[in-house]
Protein backbone atom coordinates (compact mmCIF):
# COMPACT_ATOMS: atom_id res chain seq x y z
CA UNK A 1 0.00 0.00 0.00
CA UNK A 2 1.18 3.62 -0.78
CA UNK A 3 1.67 6.46 1.65
CA UNK A 4 0.05 9.46 1.38
CA UNK A 5 2.23 12.35 0.76
CA UNK A 6 0.88 13.46 4.84
CA UNK A 7 1.52 10.43 6.65
CA UNK A 8 4.68 10.03 8.59
CA UNK A 9 7.94 8.33 7.30
CA UNK A 10 9.43 6.69 10.02
CA UNK A 11 8.37 3.60 10.78
CA UNK A 12 9.32 3.55 14.28
CA UNK A 13 7.15 6.22 14.81
CA UNK A 14 3.92 4.88 16.85
CA UNK A 15 -0.17 5.82 15.68
CA UNK A 16 -1.49 8.77 16.81
CA UNK A 17 -1.11 9.88 19.96
CA UNK A 18 1.01 7.08 20.78
CA UNK A 19 4.33 8.03 22.86
CA UNK A 20 7.36 7.44 20.32
CA UNK A 21 10.55 6.38 21.31
CA UNK A 22 11.45 6.87 25.08
CA UNK A 23 7.64 7.59 25.58
CA UNK A 24 6.91 4.58 26.05
CA UNK A 25 3.95 5.33 28.47
CA UNK A 26 5.14 3.32 31.28
CA UNK A 27 5.86 5.43 34.55
CA UNK A 28 9.63 5.41 35.36
CA UNK A 29 10.77 3.67 38.93
CA UNK A 30 9.41 6.14 41.78
CA UNK A 31 12.50 8.36 42.03
CA UNK A 32 14.65 6.84 39.35
CA UNK A 33 13.82 9.42 37.07
CA UNK A 34 17.03 11.49 34.87
CA UNK A 35 17.68 14.25 33.15
CA UNK A 36 20.98 13.55 30.38
CA UNK A 37 21.49 10.19 32.00
CA UNK A 38 22.13 11.89 35.18
CA UNK A 39 20.22 10.20 38.02
CA UNK A 40 18.03 12.63 40.27
CA UNK A 41 18.33 11.04 43.39
CA UNK A 42 18.63 7.71 45.86
CA UNK A 43 16.35 5.77 46.90
CA UNK A 44 12.64 7.29 48.09
CA UNK A 45 13.81 10.08 46.71
CA UNK A 46 16.44 10.92 48.80
CA UNK A 47 19.66 13.36 47.70
CA UNK A 48 22.77 11.45 46.16
CA UNK A 49 25.98 10.59 48.54
CA UNK A 50 23.96 10.02 51.96
CA UNK A 51 22.01 6.91 52.23
CA UNK A 52 18.90 6.98 53.98
CA UNK A 53 19.47 6.23 57.97
CA UNK A 54 23.44 7.20 57.87
CA UNK A 55 23.96 8.25 61.11
CA UNK A 56 25.97 11.46 61.34
CA UNK A 57 26.37 14.58 63.94
CA UNK A 58 24.04 16.76 64.98
CA UNK A 59 24.75 20.48 65.39
CA UNK A 60 28.17 20.62 64.95
CA UNK A 61 28.71 18.20 67.85
CA UNK A 62 30.70 14.27 67.61
CA UNK A 63 28.90 11.67 66.88
CA UNK A 64 27.75 9.15 70.36
CA UNK A 65 30.74 6.52 70.85
CA UNK A 66 28.73 3.70 73.20
CA UNK A 67 32.20 2.71 74.39
CA UNK A 68 33.55 6.21 74.92
CA UNK A 69 31.65 6.05 78.83
CA UNK A 70 32.56 3.16 81.13
CA UNK A 71 30.58 4.47 83.68
CA UNK A 72 33.52 3.60 86.36
CA UNK A 73 33.44 6.20 89.42
CA UNK A 74 36.78 7.87 90.13
CA UNK A 75 38.42 7.95 93.13
CA UNK A 76 36.91 10.47 95.50
CA UNK A 77 38.41 13.14 97.72
CA UNK A 78 37.42 11.01 100.64
CA UNK A 79 39.62 8.35 99.61
CA UNK A 80 42.58 10.18 99.03
CA UNK A 81 41.81 11.82 102.92
CA UNK A 82 41.72 8.41 103.91
CA UNK A 83 44.93 7.23 102.80
CA UNK A 84 46.88 10.60 104.30
CA UNK A 85 45.17 9.69 107.85
CA UNK A 86 46.32 6.25 107.65
CA UNK A 87 49.94 7.61 106.92
CA UNK A 88 49.74 10.18 109.76
CA UNK A 89 48.29 7.75 112.35
CA UNK A 90 51.65 5.32 110.92
CA UNK A 91 53.21 8.29 111.42
CA UNK A 92 52.61 9.21 114.65
CA UNK A 93 52.55 6.08 116.09
CA UNK A 94 56.19 5.10 115.21
CA UNK A 95 57.38 8.46 117.01
CA UNK A 96 55.02 8.00 120.18
CA UNK A 97 57.09 4.27 120.36
CA UNK A 98 59.92 6.26 120.31
CA UNK A 99 59.45 9.07 122.73
CA UNK A 100 58.23 6.02 124.93
CA UNK A 101 61.72 4.08 124.66
CA UNK A 102 63.64 7.66 125.45
CA UNK A 103 60.81 7.89 128.55
CA UNK A 104 61.13 4.43 129.90
CA UNK A 105 64.88 4.72 130.26
CA UNK A 106 64.20 7.65 132.67
CA UNK A 107 61.69 5.98 134.60
CA UNK A 108 62.41 4.69 138.40
CA UNK A 109 59.98 1.95 138.94
CA UNK A 110 61.70 1.19 141.98
CA UNK A 111 60.88 4.52 143.42
CA UNK A 112 57.81 4.64 141.54
CA UNK A 113 56.17 2.03 143.24
CA UNK A 114 57.84 3.00 146.60
CA UNK A 115 55.75 6.27 146.31
CA UNK A 116 52.53 4.43 145.55
CA UNK A 117 53.01 2.14 148.94
CA UNK A 118 54.26 -0.63 148.24
CA UNK A 119 57.30 -1.88 150.29
CA UNK A 120 60.43 -2.70 149.12
CA UNK A 121 60.24 -6.52 148.35
CA UNK A 122 57.23 -5.31 146.54
CA UNK A 123 57.94 -2.31 145.00
CA UNK A 124 61.05 -4.14 143.29
CA UNK A 125 59.08 -7.01 142.20
CA UNK A 126 56.51 -4.36 140.09
CA UNK A 127 59.59 -2.32 139.18
CA UNK A 128 60.89 -5.52 137.38
CA UNK A 129 57.76 -6.52 135.76
CA UNK A 130 57.23 -3.21 134.60
CA UNK A 131 60.54 -2.92 132.88
CA UNK A 132 60.01 -6.52 131.54
CA UNK A 133 56.96 -5.10 129.94
CA UNK A 134 58.42 -1.82 128.34
CA UNK A 135 61.52 -3.77 127.50
CA UNK A 136 63.41 -2.20 124.34
CA UNK A 137 63.09 -5.03 122.38
CA UNK A 138 59.76 -5.83 122.91
CA UNK A 139 58.83 -2.25 121.77
CA UNK A 140 60.61 -2.59 118.45
CA UNK A 141 59.05 -5.86 117.53
CA UNK A 142 55.67 -3.88 118.92
CA UNK A 143 56.38 -0.76 116.31
CA UNK A 144 57.86 -3.36 113.53
CA UNK A 145 54.81 -5.54 113.04
CA UNK A 146 52.35 -2.91 113.95
CA UNK A 147 53.56 -1.01 110.65
CA UNK A 148 53.59 -3.51 108.69
CA UNK A 149 49.91 -3.91 109.48
CA UNK A 150 49.39 -0.75 108.05
CA UNK A 151 51.43 -0.21 105.53
CA UNK A 152 49.33 -3.60 104.45
CA UNK A 153 46.27 -1.53 105.41
CA UNK A 154 47.31 1.49 102.92
CA UNK A 155 48.54 -0.78 100.33
CA UNK A 156 44.92 -2.11 99.70
CA UNK A 157 42.93 0.73 100.78
CA UNK A 158 44.75 2.20 97.40
CA UNK A 159 43.64 -0.91 95.63
CA UNK A 160 40.54 -0.58 96.67
CA UNK A 161 40.00 -3.42 98.21
CA UNK A 162 36.73 -2.89 100.54
CA UNK A 163 38.19 -5.85 103.53
CA UNK A 164 41.29 -3.80 104.10
CA UNK A 165 39.06 -0.72 105.01
CA UNK A 166 37.05 -3.17 107.27
CA UNK A 167 40.27 -4.11 108.84
CA UNK A 168 41.61 -0.39 109.09
CA UNK A 169 38.73 -0.23 111.26
CA UNK A 170 39.30 -3.02 113.39
CA UNK A 171 42.46 -1.60 113.96
CA UNK A 172 41.37 2.21 114.71
CA UNK A 173 38.90 1.50 116.88
CA UNK A 174 41.67 -0.93 118.76
CA UNK A 175 43.57 1.99 119.02
CA UNK A 176 41.17 4.54 120.02
CA UNK A 177 40.19 2.14 123.28
CA UNK A 178 44.10 2.08 124.20
CA UNK A 179 45.00 5.24 123.90
CA UNK A 180 42.25 6.15 126.05
CA UNK A 181 43.11 3.60 128.79
CA UNK A 182 47.10 4.41 128.43
CA UNK A 183 46.09 7.98 130.05
CA UNK A 184 45.80 6.67 132.90
CA UNK A 185 49.17 5.28 132.98
CA UNK A 186 51.18 8.49 131.45
CA UNK A 187 52.04 9.83 135.37
CA UNK A 188 54.98 6.99 135.66
CA UNK A 189 57.12 9.18 132.84
CA UNK A 190 58.88 11.94 133.92
CA UNK A 191 58.40 15.41 133.18
CA UNK A 192 58.50 16.68 129.91
CA UNK A 193 58.28 13.29 128.83
CA UNK A 194 54.66 12.51 130.33
CA UNK A 195 53.93 15.76 128.32
CA UNK A 196 55.02 14.70 124.93
CA UNK A 197 53.47 11.50 125.40
CA UNK A 198 50.01 13.29 126.30
CA UNK A 199 50.24 15.28 122.93
CA UNK A 200 50.77 12.46 120.60
CA UNK A 201 48.25 10.31 122.42
CA UNK A 202 45.62 12.78 122.14
CA UNK A 203 46.71 13.62 118.15
CA UNK A 204 46.52 9.94 117.81
CA UNK A 205 43.11 9.87 118.95
CA UNK A 206 41.69 12.48 116.80
CA UNK A 207 42.98 11.27 113.19
CA UNK A 208 41.91 7.91 114.16
CA UNK A 209 38.07 9.01 114.70
CA UNK A 210 38.88 11.20 111.92
CA UNK A 211 39.97 7.94 109.77
CA UNK A 212 36.68 6.01 110.76
CA UNK A 213 34.90 9.03 110.02
CA UNK A 214 36.42 9.48 106.60
CA UNK A 215 36.52 5.76 105.97
CA UNK A 216 32.30 5.81 106.00
CA UNK A 217 31.48 8.99 104.39
CA UNK A 218 29.08 8.45 101.23
CA UNK A 219 31.36 9.25 98.14
CA UNK A 220 33.97 6.09 100.11
CA UNK A 221 31.35 3.99 100.39
CA UNK A 222 30.22 4.03 97.14
CA UNK A 223 33.49 3.93 95.51
CA UNK A 224 34.97 0.93 97.42
CA UNK A 225 31.28 -0.82 96.90
CA UNK A 226 31.99 -0.06 93.16
CA UNK A 227 35.56 -1.88 93.55
CA UNK A 228 34.04 -4.59 95.14
CA UNK A 229 31.05 -5.42 92.43
CA UNK A 230 33.32 -5.11 89.35
CA UNK A 231 35.59 -7.87 90.65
Amino acid sequence: MSTTPNEPQNPQSGALGQPGPGQSGQPMPYGQGAVNGAPQGGPNGQPSGQQYGQAGGKYGTAEYNPGQYTGTMERPSTVDRLLKLTLISLGIYVLNGIVGLIASANVDYLQYFKDKGLSTEMATKAADQAAGVGGTAGTVVGLVVTAALYLLVYTFLKKGKNWARILGTVFAAIAILSSLFSVFGLGIYPAPWNIIIIVLVVAKLIVDILWIVTAYKAPTSAWFNQNRVQR
